[in-house]
């Protein structure tokens, strides 16, 4: 005798699962996600003023508690900020041919903060692996997201400050590229605990230096195409 479901009363499938059981558990899993998100979003400057207060220790919080939404709202945050900063700075020191710079602009805003979370990464996992360590995934994006407030923070500050004078746009850009190695500097010594040995700290300057060529290469051509 075939069984119906309670909720729907269409006939159960082999399985025992009726499609609507299904789909208001996808519903409910959206529902969750975006709760995640938009909680994380709220949060954004208790984290940010948490950060500034203690490195250190926000960062290693993160971690534990895996706040992994926190982490992504702050990434996608800075992405945002980057291509808002690189925006302004082409509408204000080269509007008149702002559509031949469009490309140019859209890559470097977008691509320089993406650039720098991936060597971030890529980083963290070649030092876990080489100290055999084991690093979960999601409270590396929590301690990475964490430690990407100060870099957030002036970009930021870029985005007015850099209208002064375009001298004041490479100068954040140096600035922004050494509070990132400093964060990533704090981050895998004293957040991940790993030991700073000479082939560690190679390692760990091989990156730095990848990710300035990369952001530098990136300006430099988004500049050229401005003029």
């Amino acid at each position: 005798m075939a069984e119906f479901c309670t909720n729907c009363g269409r006939p159960l499938p082999e399985n025992g699962i009726c499609p609507c059981q299904s789909g208001r558990a996808r519903t409910a899993s959206r529902g969750r996600k975006r709760g995640e998100i938009d909680k994380a979003v709220h949060a954004l400057p208790s984290l940010w003023i948490r950060y500034l207060k203690d490195p250190v220790g926000a960062s290693r919080l993160a971690q534990e508690r895996c706040e992994t939404a926190n982490g992504l709202t702050i990434l996608a945050a800075t992405v945002l900020l980057s291509f808002l900063s690189v925006v302004v700075f082409v509408l204000r020191y080269a509007a008149d041919h702002f559509g031949r710079a469009v490309l140019r602009w859209a890559a470097t805003g977008l691509f320089a903060p993406v650039i720098a979370a991936i060597l971030t990464f890529a980083l963290i996992y070649t030092l876990t692996a080489l100290s055999k360590m084991r690093v979960n995934f999601r409270a590396a994006i929590a301690a990475v997201g964490a430690m990407t407030a100060l870099p957030m923070t002036l970009l930021a500050a870029s985005i007015f400050l850099s209208l002064i004078h375009m001298t004041v746009f490479t100068v954040f850009c140096a600035a922004i590229f050494a509070a990132w190695a400093l964060a990533v500097f704090l981050l895998i010594s004293q957040v991940f605990g790993i030991r700073l040995n000479l082939v560690n700290c190679l390692i760990t300057i091989g990156f730095m230096t990848l990710g300035y060529f990369a952001v530098a290469l990136l300006r430099d051509w988004m500049i050229a195409g401005l003029f």
